[in-house]
């Protein structure tokens, strides 16, 4: 396995100057942070490293930060913050990408109540039926119990209206303290792939905002980048994309499918499988993040 099992950040820490952090799985649990994680980014700090967070939040970076210091995340202990609400949120505004330069306004809102914030755009005006949208923007399921079928009937008539996707978060399940939730990139997954629907992508693992993050921290050399996040195929798969190391974090998202014994203990063989199954081979994997 090219992939080195680490048990903590410390004896590698010194081979890299910028700490790309992701959030959910990684620093908290979406209920409470994780004490070690802190800890960590404690320690990072003292040593003069810079530590940026980037999330695949469907929220603009304002409310992203209120929301982690709700949760317990304190604000002393990174220096930089994106997410792909944000790049989705500036997208829509400005019309950059050719593909909206002609896409109209009405949208209809997939997502909960705590992501319509989304919606305060000036190139936004959300009608509430389909047969009258000109594009769907998606950050989520309405409910935190929906499955990707309560979504069925309402993506296909989007389907043979031709309607394109807006998904503002490429995460396809996370983990909200012990239970799975499907994300807004499992709808958008099933849109794009069942029904051949057009999805614009938005946050990690696509490179144009691992690009607007390396922006932010000035162009450091990229070898000088960890990316250190609990996603295989967002995580580490757009750490690959865009030319920077990554630290695999095992206890997260995927700990069932590893074998995460109750002792925090990695079965080489899983993760060797897990891996090799996505094609991925991050640089370091541990358990969770500590110093």
């Amino acid at each position: 396995m090219n992939t080195q099992l680490i048990s903590r950040l410390s004896p590698i820490a010194d081979s890299y100057d910028f700490y790309i952090i992701d959030l959910w799985g990684t620093l908290h649990n979406g209920i409470e942070p994780f004490p070690e994680a802190l800890d960590c980014l404690k320690k990072l700090k003292k040593a003069g490293k810079s530590i940026a967070l980037l999330s695949n939040a469907p929220f603009r970076v304002e409310v992203v930060v209120k929301v982690i210091t709700q949760i317990g995340v304190p604000d002393d202990l990174y220096d930089n913050v994106l997410s792909s609400g944000e790049v989705a949120w500036n997208a829509i505004a400005d019309r950059s990408n050719n593909s909206f330069k002609s896409l109209g306004k009405r949208v209809v809102f997939i997502g909960n109540e705590r992501h319509r914030s989304m919606l305060e755009n000036p190139n936004i005006e959300e009608v509430k039926s389909i047969k009258y949208a000109d594009f769907i923007l998606c950050t989520g399921p309405r409910k935190k119990s929906d499955t990707i079928k309560d979504y069925f009937s309402e993506l296909s008539e989007a389907a043979n209206l031709s309607l394109p996707m807006i998904c503002a978060n490429p995460d396809r399940e996370v983990m909200r303290g012990q239970q799975r939730e499907i994300c807004a990139g499992a709808i958008a997954a099933y849109y794009e792939t069942q029904h051949k629907g057009a999805v614009y992508w938005y946050g990690k693992p696509f490179r144009p905002i691992f690009d607007e993050m390396i922006k932010l921290l000035s162009h450091p050399q990229r070898k000088k980048v960890l990316m250190i996040g609990d996603g295989i195929l967002t995580d580490v798969a757009g750490a690959k994309g865009a030319d920077i190391d990554s630290l695999f974090l095992c206890g997260g998202i995927h700990a069932d499918a590893i074998g995460v014994d109750k002792a925090g203990e990695v079965k080489e063989t899983s993760l060797v499988e897990l891996l090799r199954k996505y094609g991925q081979a991050p640089n370091f994997a541990a358990t969770h993040l500590s110093w």
